[in-house]
């Protein structure tokens, strides 16, 4: 599954005559941000079936709700993402980038903020 994220980023940068020299040196940021998109990709579904808050119980006479950690994992692994995607976007020239842009827009959530509007809008 990593493999076909990997191999879907190195065709852009093949596509946009990137040389195998650079992607070579882009593999560490590739590879990381083909695991991220997987790990995203699987915390979104779990995200979805989840409330945001969670009852807890420290089991030292504490206990309460709290902030769900999914949605806080999901939220620093988006940031990390897009952080290596800027990277790797950064290796493209200028057309090429616009090009891609157009490509990979989706209908994501860019927070975990717009991924629980979507769900309740979907609720709804």
């Amino acid at each position: 599954m990593i493999e076909s994220e990997v191999q879907k980023i190195k065709d852009i940068l093949i596509e946009a005559e990137i040389s195998d020299r650079r992607i070579k040196a882009l593999e560490p940021i590739i590879e990381n941000v083909a695991w991220m998109k997987i790990k995203l990709d699987d915390a979104r579904e779990k995200i979805a079936t989840s409330s945001v808050v969670i009852p807890y119980d420290n089991g030292g006479g504490q206990s309460g709700i709290r902030e769900n950690p999914l949605y806080k994992g999901y939220e620093s692994l988006w940031k990390s993402y897009i952080t290596g995607m800027d990277r790797i976007l950064g290796a493209l020239p200028k057309e090429a980038i616009e090009t891609v842009a157009e490509d990979i827009k989706t209908n994501e959530p860019r927070t975990v903020l717009e991924l629980v509007r979507g769900k309740h809008k979907k609720e709804a």
